[in-house]
């Protein structure tokens, strides 16, 4: 669709009459929609003198705009004060400036907060009226929120936080809603005529990928797929390790000499990120993309063409000929390396090093990141890397302009589909609620440390509602469970029984439904929600909560919403919101689940003043299994078999799901907790099985005694704790066990390690599942110290080290 070609709908109207009006505009809208041949279009059409500028050279270039950077003139160096206060000036554009009208600003998603705030403030210093707001040039901000945000460097996250809380624009200091009317274009453009991309698009879009969809696009799905040589296709992934050896295996297929560049570096480059390769390997015919912008405009960065010619005198210099067909000479560039200094709450970057080198990487694959903005009729999407951003997959799938020139290497998973709740809650719509509001609150508590591929998992799940009644649930989080012992007081016996996280959706989302989530931090935890769904193969939608302000918590209020009892921090975040009739217009409801019917499966609580099955509230919930330490035995193995088979029947054939469902966890596990066993001899008869071949030992089982011989080779897993309840990691253990003549291995493999030591039996860590697999023998803490304690050296040293 080109500019002449324009379909004005309804939506471009009333951006384009916002535009004519002089006013401020946030035009967003899914890929494909025409935000860019609406900006070209008014462009062709106004009289207002217009300058577009984008945060990346291939997005400036599709609009032939400027980068941001070049536009005002911003070095890697400059911060916000230095624009506000300091002695920046603007470069050649002071005078373009000076005589702004309208600013227009494109791929908007992926402008930092911090350049936001230098934008506004040059606008305000340098623009047609200084002091008054943007320095009274209109801006027009335009991009899909959905797709790539902000590039943050592990040094830069730490003070992007905690200045602005999150890298997107609407985040900086000088940004206002109100001053950004909205408009959200809807009708797709690029994909026109595919409605089986659209659909795709805007399920992924929005985090949720459904049987049709998913099936229409594991039907492009080719792993041995290899792009025809006379048409051109382009290959996107998500890390440059897959990119790398996609383009090498095209480039060792091309005839000819092949020539290599290295780089020259100067200075401390510890934390520079190279722009391009150290070694650049290329060949005449090499497809390559550009890494600089052109200071005569010929080219941008991310401009795509083609090696010709290779003088490799006096530089080399390499001709590429561009997509337009044109000729360019291309010779090394040298980039400054900048390590980023906070000062009294102010980012810096100091120039520490230098960089040289050709300044193009090979371009048969490109990163996802790279291709914003692209627009492609073939497309490989190789998605074996795995995805770590928001966004990816949408936009890497949206740069295609139908299903029949799109191939995957891979299908997308659910744990593919990331969305950043940051901006759906910035988006969301204010909306008058159809009736009066029904509230509930979660309570989440989780295993394991954020990383870049995962996050921690939720171990115990509860929601109180707003009628009074209330439901938790354990949650097997099919790791070990790290410090949860200590901090929440939940053991591997606990979890080994409890199901997974879909498992429990599925009772929980019909209960769910038409409620409006409150708390502390309730959106962030929503999210790990969300996250590990995904990962567990589970698409479904979550709503925004009514997040609670914290100055207003007691003491007391505080303590509940941290305590170690997902059901305790439910009920207290639900008690501070009738306490504040706290309200949020942002926030949304539970929507009816989309799964019609889900399989039959259970809950297992540890609180035993919980919802029951009784509860009118729980129709469909087979039953709710108390596994407390202190009331399992009692309510287990002395209510009477009929009481408990009562609260079993809702579904038919749900004894025969709960015993293969427990028998399959129990057989996963090497080493089970004694009260563990001891439960499954209760459950078993109840249920109507035997686990008594799950409980079976091991053939062969040999004594702790018989296991660690002088310099046995022993593995440890698990922070564990000694008799006195002190907390030993790793490396205390494995000092231990050289003290007392064993020899301490890292890994359990299976010729070099002996026997496996957990913090506790049943832990789902890698290593004891290996253990599992290998015959190892596996044997807990609480056993290695007594075995320490027995076999002590005679002055008592070891024995109390172990105690301590």
């Amino acid at each position: 669709m080109t500019a002449a070609q324009i379909v004005l709908t309804d939506e471009l109207r009333r951006a384009l009459d916002l535009l004519d009006s002089g006013g401020n505009l946030f035009l967003t809208g899914k890929a494909g929609t025409g935000k860019s041949t609406l900006v070209r279009h008014y462009l062709a059409s106004t009289d207002r003198r217009v300058v577009v500028a984008a945060p990346t050279g291939i997005a400036a270039l599709n609009v032939e705009g400027y980068t941001i950077h070049r536009l005002l003139g911003l070095r890697p160096t400059t911060t916000v004060e230095d624009v506000r206060h300091g002695g920046y000036r603007p470069g050649r554009f002071a005078t373009t400036l000076a005589s702004l009208q309208t600013l227009v600003l494109d791929e908007a998603s992926m402008i930092r907060a911090d350049l936001f705030d230098m934008l506004t403030a040059v606008l305000e210093r340098f623009g047609p009226r200084p002091g008054t707001p943007f320095g009274g040039v209109q801006l027009v901000l335009v991009g899909d929120l959905f797709q790539l945000p902000p590039v943050v460097t592990t040094a830069e996250a730490d003070h992007i936080a905690q200045r602005y809380g999150t890298p997107y624009f609407f985040s900086a200091e000088s940004f206002r809603r109100e001053d950004f009317p909205t408009v959200a274009l809807t009708t797709v453009f690029r994909q026109q005529g595919d409605q089986r991309l659209t659909a795709i698009l805007n399920a992924i879009r929005e985090g949720v990928l459904l049987d049709q969809a998913r099936a229409d696009l594991d039907a492009r799905t080719d792993p041995d797929f290899v792009p025809p040589e006379h048409e051109l296709w382009l290959t996107v992934a998500p890390t440059n390790s897959v990119v790398t050896a996609r383009n090498r295996q095209r480039l060792d297929a091309l005839p000819g000499p092949e020539h290599v560049e290295q780089a020259v570096e100067t200075g401390d480059l510890s934390l520079f990120d190279p722009p391009a390769e150290r070694t650049v390997r290329y060949k005449v015919g090499a497809q390559i993309m550009l890494l600089t912008n052109d200071p005569a405009d010929r080219w941008v960065n991310g401009s795509i063409g083609r090696v010709r010619a290779i003088d490799p005198r006096g530089g080399p210099a390499v001709t590429v000929e561009l997509q337009d067909g044109s000729a360019v000479t291309i010779t090394p560039t040298t980039w400054e390396a900048t390590r980023p200094v906070v000062e009294g709450g102010t980012l810096r970057h100091e120039v520490v090093g230098t960089y040289t080198q050709l300044p193009f990487r090979l371009a048969w694959a490109i990163t996802i990141h790279k291709s914003q903005g692209q627009t492609l009729d073939h497309l490989v999407v190789d998605l074996s890397g795995g995805v770590f951003d928001h966004g990816q997959v949408y936009v890497a799938l949206s740069r295609c302009t139908s299903l029949d020139g799109l191939v995957l290497h891979r299908s997308v998973l659910p744990k593919d589909l990331r969305t950043d709740r940051r901006v759906l809650r910035f988006l969301a719509e204010t909306s008058a609620p159809a009736g009066p509001p029904r509230y509930c609150a979660l309570g989440v508590l989780t295993v394991g440390a954020e990383g870049r591929m995962s996050r921690p998992r939720p171990v115990e799940l509860a929601v109180a509602f707003d009628d009074g009644t209330a439901l938790s649930t354990l949650v097997n989080p099919h790791r070990d469970l790290g410090d949860a012992r200590e901090a929440f007081g939940i053991r591997a016996a606990d979890v080994l029984l409890a199901p997974t996280l879909p498992e429990v959706w599925d009772v929980l989302a019909p209960l769910l439904a038409g409620c409006t989530p409150v708390g502390v931090g309730t959106d962030a935890a929503l999210g790990l929600v969300d996250f590990e769904l995904k990962r567990l193969g589970r698409s479904t939608t979550l709503p925004l909560a009514v997040d609670l302000p914290t100055h207003a918590l007691s003491a007391a209020e505080r303590a509940d919403l941290t305590a170690g009892s997902a059901l305790v921090r439910a009920r207290a975040a639900l008690r501070v919101r009738d306490r504040l009739r706290a309200e949020d217009p942002g926030a949304t409801a539970f929507p009816v689940p989309d799964r019609a019917e889900a399989e039959p499966t259970y809950l297992l609580t540890r609180d035993p003043d919980a919802a029951g099955p009784q509860d009118p509230r729980l129709p469909t919930l087979a039953a709710l299994l108390d596994v407390s330490r202190g009331l399992s035995a009692v309510l287990l193995a002395d209510a009477p078999p009929d009481r408990v088979a009562a609260a079993v029947p809702a579904w038919p054939g749900l004894h025969r799901v709960v015993a293969d469902r427990l028998a399959s966890a129990v057989e996963k596990v090497a080493g089970l907790p004694p009260e563990l066993v001891d439960r499954l001899g209760v459950l078993g008869p109840l249920l109507g099985t035997s686990f008594a071949a799950a409980l079976a030992p091991a053939d062969g089982t040999a004594s702790i005694d018989a296991v660690l011989t002088p310099r046995a080779r022993v593995c440890f897993t698990g922070e564990a704790l000694s008799p006195a309840g002190r907390p030993h990691d790793r490396e205390q253990m494995k000092g231990l066990a050289r003290a007392a003549g064993l020899l301490a291995v890292d890994t359990v493999t299976r010729t070099r390690c002996d026997a496996l030591v957990v913090a506790e039996l049943g832990t789902q860590s890698g290593k004891a599942r290996k253990a599992k697999e290998y015959g190892k023998p596996v044997l807990s803490a609480a056993e290695f110290f007594d075995w320490l304690d027995r076999v002590g050296r005679a002055d008592g040293r070891l024995t109390d080290d172990a105690a301590r």
